[in-house]
């Protein structure tokens, strides 16, 4: 039997004992940074925010403490259409000046949008946003995310630049109770995240398209959809980047009314660079998946599992790279969590011990 089919019993029998135990969980409130709502009084400035804490543990690496991140979001409701809002995120302690020893951290801003509702059912927002592709950047932050790590699928060197935030305008379209639509148009193409086609760090004149539609309005709990972006990656602007994706959420906590019940998530994505193959002159054709599956097995505990695969050129002989994740997450206090992680890690081709083990604290306010 290969490792793979080891992987996926494993992940079975870790879910299926979840969800055998009987327990509620606590229902706390928390704030979605990825989430604009305007407070009630114009000119009052809402803030809120995250931080991480980590310990890390990985095969021929050096044990390490590290501030992962401080992220702050700031808002202003500026009149009864528009609000104004941003996002800078600090990582890895980050020193600034000309000595940057004993830190090499970034600042950066993730968002910088202005948001005009000109009718009910529509928004129409611009500036710095994350592009509205797929749906693991909107529980990527710590306080949401359940385990510590993110799936690589969806980070860079994977298949989808990780946290792909770029400059365009957008428009979300509320389609009653069907759900709602995104549609999209950026500087940057999924090939290159978020370098701008027309930056000095390279690019052309050429803009990114995309949409996203999602499926969430027929049953609370429930989302299905899918997404596409589509631009040009080389400098001469010849060159297509594509990208297509398939979502899936199921709360069926929220669907059933059963506090131990599962949360499932899983994503699928495919799609090419024209010419952009390690082999030259090829076309670098990219897909990859990953199923998580959460549970609460009491009041402050939930335990996760995850499974993902990616393959980042198939052109390349033995290119296939997975992950197993198992996890906990103890909510511990009011607005504190505790995270542990264990992640075994395979490359077709490679003899690698490229295992690793996380604990993470998060606070949020």
């Amino acid at each position: 039997m290969s490792k793979m089919y080891l992987r996926i019993i494993f992940i079975f029998i870790f879910i299926a004992g979840a969800v055998g135990a009987h327990a509620a969980m606590a229902k706390t409130q928390i704030f979605d940074v990825t989430l604009v709502k305007p407070p009630s009084d114009n000119g009052k400035v809402s803030w809120h925010g995250y931080y991480e804490f980590e310990y890390w543990d990985k095969e021929n690496a050096n044990t390490t403490f590290d501030t992962h991140k401080i992220t702050v979001w700031m808002g202003i409701k500026l009149n009864d259409m528009a609000y104004l809002s941003s996002e800078v995120e600090y990582e890895h302690t980050p020193k600034l000046g000309k000595e940057h020893a004993g830190g090499s951290g970034e600042i950066n801003v993730d968002s910088a949008q202005l948001r005009i509702t000109p009718t009910e059912s529509t928004v129409v927002y611009m500036g710095v946003f994350y592009a509205p592709f797929g749906i693991e950047y909107l529980s990527y932050p710590g306080h949401k995310n359940k385990l510590v790590t993110r799936p690589k699928v969806m980070k860079s060197g994977g298949v989808i630049p990780g946290t792909w935030s770029d400059v365009g305008i957008g428009v979300n379209q509320s389609l009653g109770s069907f759900g709602h639509m995104d549609v999209f148009y950026v500087n940057g193409d999924a090939k290159n995240g978020g370098i701008s086609r027309d930056s000095s760090s390279g690019g052309n004149e050429s803009k990114s398209l995309g949409a996203r539609l999602m499926l969430d309005g027929f049953v609370e709990g429930f989302n299905i959809g899918g997404s596409y972006v589509s631009g040009k990656w080389d400098e001469a602007g010849e060159r297509d980047s594509v990208r297509y994706g398939a979502h899936i959420r199921i709360d069926s906590d929220i669907i059933f009314g059963v506090s131990y019940a599962p949360v499932l998530i899983a994503e699928y994505v495919t799609g090419k660079d024209q010419a952009a193959s390690f082999i030259d002159g090829r076309d670098k054709e990219v897909y990859g998946y990953y199923a998580q599956a959460s549970v609460s097995v009491h009041p402050k505990v939930e335990i996760v599992a995850r499974y993902g695969q990616y393959d980042n050129d198939k052109e390349k002989n033995d290119n296939l790279k997975t992950e197993t994740s198992a996890g906990v997450v103890w909510h511990m206090l009011d607005s504190v969590q505790l995270k542990g992680e264990y992640q075994w890690n395979t490359e077709e081709g490679a003899e690698k011990d490229n295992n690793a083990a996380a604990i993470q604290f998060v606070a949020y306010w």
